[in-house]
């Protein structure tokens, strides 16, 4: 079998001209870290987020529906209209048998990104999002979609 080669010095310019080139050339608006610039990234989308601005007592938050479930995304660090982080959150009943409970929560805690916990309400699964700095849409969604995965993941594994 013969095989065809390039000259050493083309090989050394191809392999030089591979190695400078970046892995992913992925440019991308970075977006303010105000609640109304969520809202129009879930509209785009395709959800219908509903915000819910907050007052002196609360931080302004969202919920939208999502394949007939409501979804919370929290907002905190709050100033000046630009909000450090948002959080989702959602609350589960307890199941039937709660005997195994805490050692099905340890166990997902441990091997999964989102956190779950139990308190005298139920049974929450949460997951933050940095927004200080801004963020981009791609890695918004990529996030939201996680947590979507988690979250129906996590209402199989509890019931």
């Amino acid at each position: 079998m013969k095989r065809n080669l390039l000259p050493l010095p083309l090989f050394l310019a191809t392999l030089s001209l591979t190695a400078l080139a970046p892995a992913h050339a992925v440019t991308a608006d970075v977006l303010d870290a105000r609640p109304a610039s969520l809202v129009k990234v879930l509209s785009d989308e395709g959800y219908k987020p509903e915000l819910r601005p907050g007052d002196d007592k609360t931080q302004p938050s969202i919920a939208l529906k999502v394949s007939g479930d409501t979804i919370y995304l929290y907002f905190s660090g709050c100033e000046n209209g630009l909000c450090r982080r948002v959080t989702a959150s959602n609350g589960f009943e307890f199941p039937k048998d709660r005997g195994g409970l805490t050692k099905m929560l340890a166990g997902w805690n441990a091997e999964w990104y989102s956190q779950a916990y139990e308190d005298k309400d139920g049974v929450y699964l949460d997951a933050s999002y940095m927004l200080t700095g801004g963020y981009t849409k791609a890695n918004f969604t990529a996030w939201f979609d996680a947590y979507l995965e988690d979250y129906g993941d996590f209402g199989e594994k509890l019931y």
